[in-house]
């Protein structure tokens, strides 16, 4: 097997996503027939096929879908080391990709953002909300520089690297003048109906498992990955769902359950084996010193 050139894995990448070698080659600024010899010295370098050729374009394979897969993360990663080494220079400009949890990112996130923008004013961030198992696959994927959520650490280990930042207080909510907004015991919401994530792994599976062990089978009436979706849909509906009890929203109120329901441990969660960029650290640090009152020991 021959050595892989980064040109070939760069015309491979922009073949995948253009869909053609015309397109490709725009895109690249080079000529059709180089990047066409690039992806056909970087097959015979694999011995396989990348691509299906057919009149309407071209597709990837099998093969080419997983080394599809492999290349994004490897261009990825050289990007990043080169945007590392800027900033060890003293370049104080790029860009921070993460990923956040909901409840932090109505919590802590605008006090982190406000403290990291006085510093770094020139450095764009981009934030993205949403579910354990999105950010996990983005992460691994080299998308984000790091992402902070309740993923279970025995469950992923292999191939991230987690911090222990804080521990979450959530409760069951419902609308204000709900005729169950006084219940104090599970019991005594078996027949509602519930506003939840779809539920994998992270905190949310934790506690439909906590729900079942207790007698409780919630009926998922809703899946809502936003959660300001399931804000809305609770103030409109007879739903439960389970939130942060540090929100303060008005037109939903938290039952006042006998009992507490279990704490959602948050991880800063990062790519095994990879370290931060300097300024993405500093980033992180300011959470790490944001969340620190509310880690319990």
């Amino acid at each position: 097997m021959t050595p892989i050139k980064l040109h070939q894995l760069k015309a491979f990448k922009e073949v995948a996503e253009q869909g053609s070698i015309r397109a490709a080659s725009r895109s690249l600024g080079l000529s059709q027939p180089s990047v066409s010899k690039n992806i056909k010295e970087l097959e015979e370098s694999l011995g396989v096929s990348l691509f299906s050729r057919h009149s309407s374009g071209i597709t990837l394979t099998l093969f080419g879908e997983d080394f599809f897969r492999h290349v994004l993360v490897i261009l990825r990663e050289l990007e990043q080391a080169q945007e590392n080494i800027r900033q060890h220079l003293g370049s104080n400009t790029g860009m921070i990709n993460i990923g956040m949890g909901a409840s932090l990112a109505n919590s802590l996130l605008p006090a982190a953002v406000v403290l990291f923008r006085k510093e770094f004013p020139n450095v764009k961030l981009m934030i993205s909300e949403g579910q354990v198992e999105a950010h996990l696959l983005r992460l691994q994927q080299g998308e984000f520089d790091f992402c902070i959520n309740t993923a279970s650490p025995e469950l992923n280990s292999s191939k991230f690297d987690f911090e222990r930042l804080l521990d979450m207080e959530y409760r069951i909510y419902a609308r204000t003048g709900h005729s169950l907004s006084q219940a104090t015991k599970l019991s005594e919401l078996k027949d509602c109906n519930w506003i939840l994530p779809v539920m994998r792994t992270g905190y949310h599976k934790h506690i439909f498992d906590y729900f079942t062990q207790h007698g409780l089978n919630p009926n998922i009436e809703i899946y809502s990955s936003s959660y300001m979706v399931a804000v809305e849909l609770l103030k409109k509906t007879n739903c439960l769902s389970v939130l942060a009890s540090a929100l303060s929203i008005e037109g939903i109120t938290p039952l006042p359950m006998e009992n507490e329901l279990p704490l959602a441990t948050y991880y800063l969660v990062k790519r095994k084996g990879t370290l931060l960029s300097p300024i993405a650290n500093k980033f992180a640090s300011l959470f790490r010193m944001l969340s620190r009152p509310m880690l319990s020991r």
